[in-house]
């Protein structure tokens, strides 16, 4: 699959973490291990600045999926938060609430260490993953 060319292996594994979680769960909690939209629209905003300012190899185009995020994180998050509020009635339901957040977190977290270390620190890029010193 085109779209998928270059990403990383930990990213994969990531990602169908992520999508074997909210498969497998509740709707509950499906649904609360969202509420990382809450922060959205503020990191967003950030790093996307921050990327276009330090590399040259990241454009508009390459961004262009997280500008329509800054206005529907907001409606998404809301909505998630308003689920869980109503649902959430018995203290095992708000436990897995808790539980599908911090699951979220970890899938995030895993993320952005795969980044760090194929990236920045000791930067060994895993091999047929996207390479920055190749772009033109």
């Amino acid at each position: 699959m085109e779209s998928l060319e270059g990403l990383l292996p930990g990213t994969r594994f990531a990602v169908d973490a992520y999508v074997h979680f909210v498969g497998e769960r509740s709707i509950l909690e499906a649904i609360a291990s969202s509420l990382t939209e809450l922060f959205s629209p503020t990191i967003i905003s950030e790093r996307v600045s921050g990327m276009l300012r330090n590399y040259s190899f990241i454009t508009e185009e390459t961004l262009a999926y997280f500008k329509p995020r800054l206005t529907q994180a907001p409606q998404d998050s809301a909505f998630a938060l308003a689920y869980v509020k109503e649902h959430a009635r018995t203290p095992e339901q708000q436990q897995a609430v808790l539980a599908a957040l911090r699951f979220k977190c970890d899938v995030l977290w895993s993320m952005l260490d795969v980044l760090d270390y194929s990236y920045v620190a000791p930067g060994r890029i895993p091999p047929g993953s996207f390479r920055p010193d190749t772009t033109a």
